[in-house]
């Protein structure tokens, strides 16, 4: 008898547990009525859905101030020249290394990608030409060199940036920005993080 009352405790105890977890509270975020949850699971392909920074903001709604990191743990800047450069510490640049990225029009899946810097009072936006190496020039939301894809990659920080003359990335030999013809190489991820 000692035995059965022992065991139907054991059993009654890990009912109780099974069942407490069973009815435990989901998450915060994590409800299926939300758009952003799914019963099924993510694929890892590239998509051109905005990044969500932790607030629940987009990163690429031109309200958020980013950094550009490459995967080489370096960051995209301007320089005091009004040029280009990657930079080991962000902070440590003599003028702002944050970006803005926003789209062309609302709603749309066309980004310009603005500098935080002002020269002579105005920002400056990312340009990348056939042939050439990428720069900065005075905005001009009609100029297509300043016009991007912002691709997410496999988490929602990491992207890939694009436009007509190819795939921002960085080259391996020099360390330098550089155009790719397509994104298939890693040089061309790079992550997008709050500052």
């Amino acid at each position: 008898m000692r035995k059965t009352s022992r065991a139907l405790l054991t059993i009654s105890l890990c009912g109780v547990a099974l069942a407490l977890a069973g009815c435990s509270a989901e998450p915060a975020g994590d409800d299926l009525a939300s758009p952003s949850a799914s019963p099924t699971s993510e694929s890892t392909a590239p998509t051109s859905e905005p990044t969500e920074d932790a607030a629940g903001g987009t990163l690429l709604d031109g309200s958020q101030e980013v950094e550009i990191e490459s995967y080489a743990g370096t960051y995209l800047a301007p320089t005091v020249e009004g040029g280009l450069a990657l930079v080991d510490d962000p902070a440590a640049n003599e003028v702002p290394a944050q970006w803005v990225i926003g789209p062309v029009e609302a709603g749309g899946d066309d980004f310009q990608l603005t500098t935080v810097a002002l020269t002579d009072g105005e920002p400056s936006c990312l340009t990348l030409s056939d042939g050439a190496d990428p720069s900065l020039a005075k905005c001009d939301i009609t100029d297509a060199s300043q016009v991007f894809g912002v691709t997410t990659l496999d988490s929602p920080e990491q992207v890939s940036i694009s436009n007509e003359a190819g795939v921002l990335a960085v080259d391996a030999e020099s360390g330098s920005l550089t155009v790719h013809p397509d994104g298939a190489e890693v040089s061309s991820t790079f992550t997008l993080a709050v500052s």
